[in-house]
Order: C-alpha cells, then structure tokens, then sequence
C-alpha cells in the first residue's frame, strides 16, 4: 500500500492564487492596524490628561499646605503683611501652576487666585470674618484659611471630539484648601494683612 496515494500531486508553478492572497491581505493588515491605534492613542491620551489633573491637584494642595504652615507661625516676608507673605509662599510652591506676577491681576490663574482668610469662632460654634489674624480681646487666636480656586487645567489633546460639543472642550476647574489655627499672635510691628 502506498501513502497519501489518493492526493493529487502538488505543482510548484501553482503558487499564483497564494500570491494574491497575501497581496489582499496586506491591505487588511494596513487597516487593521489603523483600527486599532487609533482607539489605543486616545487611551493613551486619556491617561496622560488624567495624571496632568492628578499631578495639577496635588501640586496645588501641596502649595496651599506650605502656605498655611507658614500663615500660623504668624512670620512676615520683608515689610510685606501676612496675607502678602503666605500668598508669595503658596505662589513659591506650586511649581509653575501659579503665574509669578506678584501683586498684579492676571485674569483667572495666579496670584488673584491665591486667598488667605482668618475667622473667629464664637462660643457657639459659629464662624464670623476677622479683617485681621491678631489675637482677639478673649485671648483667643483665629482660625485661618489658604486656598486656591479657579485654576483651570486643559488636556493636551482632546480625545473625543463630538458633534454639538465644540472643537474645544471646558477646561478642569480646581481648587485647594487648607485649614489651621494660629500657634502664636503676630509679632509687634508687623504688617496687618
């Protein structure tokens, strides 16, 4: 008995239907290909503005950290008041999110976006505005809050783009807030805020 007798022998000058075959496929290859990086890009994309917000976030709450680490210790820069002085530490420490204009208006992001607040709180609990961090008539020392609001953060490239929602999309809006009290009442001839 002889093998594989019932197959037809093969020819070699029969490859050209193999040929072709391998020619269409390199289109769909092409496509193929396109379809699926375009998906992954935006993925990519994705990730990468999510950990700009991320990082964006943190630097803004490390910023306003420093800030009110520095408002209770009740220190001055140079002949500059409280509120100056823990604005310039909070605009120090951001990094770059804050623009370094100092004391000018510069619209939605820096040193206008910078806020230094002190409140007293009464015998009931509730919190009333102080125009000044100094120790109250009670002996009491005020409660004093550094944040930061409206600083908005733009993805570098949008990933989605929809009919009706515009080519650009609203940026994120973040904001940072830090609480503590006083420790010490600001020293004689310093600045009022």
């Amino acid at each position: 008995m002889t093998e594989n007798s019932s197959l037809p022998a093969v020819e070699s000058h029969d490859k050209s239907p193999s040929r072709s075959r391998r020619h269409r496929q390199r289109g769909s290859e092409i496509l193929e290909f396109t379809l699926v990086l375009m998906p992954m890009l935006m993925c990519m994309f994705l990730i990468l503005d999510i950990a700009w917000a991320v990082y964006s976030r943190s630097t803004l709450q490390y910023a306003v950290g420093q800030g009110i680490r520095y408002a209770v210790t009740s220190q001055t820069i140079g002949t500059m008041g409280l509120r100056a002085s823990v604005q310039t530490v909070v605009q120090e420490n951001a990094f770059g999110r804050l623009n370094s204009t100092a004391g000018a208006a510069t619209g939605v992001d820096g040193w206008n976006s910078i806020y230094v607040d002190c409140y007293l709180v009464s015998t009931t609990g509730t919190l009333s505005s102080s125009s000044n961090c100094g120790i109250t008539a009670s002996g009491q020392l005020p409660l004093v809050e550094v944040s930061v609001a409206g600083i908005s953060s733009k993805a570098f490239m949008p990933t989605l783009r929809l009919p009706g929602l515009g080519a650009d999309f609203t940026p994120i809006l973040m904001a940072a807030v830090a609480w503590d009290r006083m420790e010490a009442p600001p020293l004689a001839g310093t600045p009022a805020m």
